[in-house]
């Protein structure tokens, strides 16, 4: 790719908002150069307008993808060709209601490999809000736009350019995000005016309500794959759950091997606040960073009472916006010369990964083939929550322990929210090993005892209970996810915790 270029008295920022877009916007408006007080400007409205749709931009090479300059108005951000533009993956607000979305391609079917075999085929707005979201994972790592003369389109994904690459040096992603380390939008509204009604051969109905599969990321794949961000220096993740410190240790890994080196994730430990109270929070951000306060410092006083969280690297935390031009060099990217803090712990730590004190894999077997859940698959079928699917917890105990009681409970989504009886999820459990003896006391958790000490590996098999009981069980089909809280007992271990928030399933009806 050719070298990214910019306007000498610009920076450049880039917004995603997978919900209702008013902090975005409100984000938009306090960093814009339109503002009159900063040297920053919307990375899309490099784009052209759509000549049909002056609040609209268009990117000709994702047909698909809704960009909207949107201003604030009332609790729901709305077009305006003079507003802060916006990618919206799930339609204007995540409703996927959007005209450019209707009798999308003609109304042919497009083919992806969803659960189970099941409607392998979408129509309409489905098909395009799944292209959309898939193509959020890579505009986040890849914030780029092409300019090649008149011809310009979101080079995130291209493998070659010819013209001028522009990128975001900051980047505000606004969506759901989960434990495990993954974020997606909305679930999209039912809407009986939408079309095609139908197709031959196809079982999906665009009318219908509709929950894009598709992850805007999975920080665990992101770090699998070895890759980084190209451009985005700071980062702002405006949803839940996603900077929890489980996660610290492969987001301080892909920043690090970035280019440039990310200097710091600003983001929420747990729940986030709703979209609307988080333009309150956008406004107290800048005003802060207006007054010379650093990212960090500014990030902390904005969200008092918030289950806030942040990354930042030792060199960066002094970094201001008045000072973005001048901010000094990263001078190492190990682990450790990353600073993570929280909410409930304030105090910086440097970033570690150890190894866990004992072993835990987590498989999905369905039918004749099975896989194990790794960080890296939250976003696939292997992490799907299936009707009669086996999922197996393997626990190995440490060199030289043994086991004499395992207990598990699945965790739903964390631990302030509805936790449930397994009996409503699994049809059977089982637990391995010689002298086994298994109870669910609490019915919460099952417990496993063993009249003899285990020296090897030993296995607690959930079978998940049918379609119509899942269904009926309480489990939010667009939002669920279900993680393995592991309690060991053994030689030198008494009741040795651990929460496996990036092995766990999702389930989406």
């Amino acid at each position: 790719m050719s070298d990214t270029k910019a306007a000498p008295s610009f920076f450049y920022y880039a917004m995603v908002d997978g919900t209702s877009a008013v902090d975005s916007v409100a984000f938009g408006k306090d960093l814009d150069a339109r503002g009159g007080s900063t040297g920053w400007r919307n990375l899309l409205d490099l784009l052209a307008a759509d000549p049909a749709d002056g609040a609209r931009l268009v990117d000709p090479s994702h047909d698909f993808l809704p960009i909207y300059k949107l201003k604030r108005a009332g609790a729901m951000a709305a077009g305006d060709p003079k507003g802060i533009s916006v990618i919206c993956p799930g339609g204007l607000n995540g409703e996927g209601k959007d005209a450019m979305w209707q009798d999308f391609r003609g109304g042919t079917p497009v083919a992806f490999p969803l659960t189970g075999g099941r409607r392998v085929q979408l129509l309409g707005r489905h098909a395009a809000a799944e292209l959309s979201a898939k193509f959020i994972a890579s505009f986040v790592v890849n914030p780029a736009i092409e300019v090649d003369g008149a011809k310009r389109h979101i080079a995130s994904d291209a493998t070659s350019t010819k013209g001028t690459l522009f990128r975001a040096s900051l980047l505000y992603l606004s969506s759901h995000g989960w434990l495990g380390g993954f974020a997606k939008g909305d679930e999209l509204q039912p809407y009986p005016a939408a079309s095609p009604a139908s197709a031959p051969g196809v079982t999906d109905d665009p009318r219908s309500a509709y929950v894009p599969m598709a992850a805007y990321f999975v920080i665990g794949k992101i770090d699998a794959s070895g890759k980084g961000f190209s451009g985005p220096e700071w980062i702002i993740l405006a949803q839940c759950s996603t900077l929890n410190n489980t996660t610290w240790a492969p987001w301080a890994r892909v920043m690090a091997r970035s280019s440039p080196q990310v200097r710091g994730i600003l983001g929420y430990e747990e729940a986030s606040p709703a979209a609307v109270a988080s333009i309150s929070i956008a406004d107290s951000f800048f005003n802060n960073l207006k007054a010379k306060m650093p990212f960090y410092e500014a990030w902390k006083a904005a969200n008092r009472g918030q289950n806030w969280a942040a990354i930042v690297h030792k060199d960066a935390m002094g970094d201001t916006l008045a000072g973005w031009a001048n901010r000094p060099p990263l001078s190492g990217n190990a682990l450790s010369d990353y600073l993570g803090s929280a909410s409930r712990a304030p105090a910086q730590v440097k970033i570690d990964d150890p190894p866990p004190p004992y072993g835990v894999r987590v498989f999905h077997r369905s039918g004749s083939s099975g896989a194990e859940i790794t960080p890296d698959v939250l976003d696939s079928y292997t992490a799907f929550l299936i009707a009669d699917d086996e999922y197996r917890v393997v626990i190995t105990p440490p060199a030289g322990g043994d086991i004499t009681r395992v207990k598990v409970q699945w965790i739903h989504i964390r631990d302030t929210f509805q936790q449930f009886d397994l009996a409503r999820l699994f049809a059977q459990i089982v637990a391995s090993g010689s002298g086994v003896t298994v109870s669910r006391k609490d019915p919460k958790v099952v417990v496993a005892d063993y009249a003899a000490a285990q020296t090897g590996a030993v296995e607690i098999t959930f079978t998940a209970t049918t379609e119509e009981r899942l269904r009926a069980s309480g489990l939010a089909a667009h939002h669920s996810y279900l993680w393995p809280r592991i309690h060991l007992t053994g030689k030198g271990m008494a009741d040795v915790r651990l929460d496996m928030k990036t092995r766990g399933i999702g389930y989406y009806g």
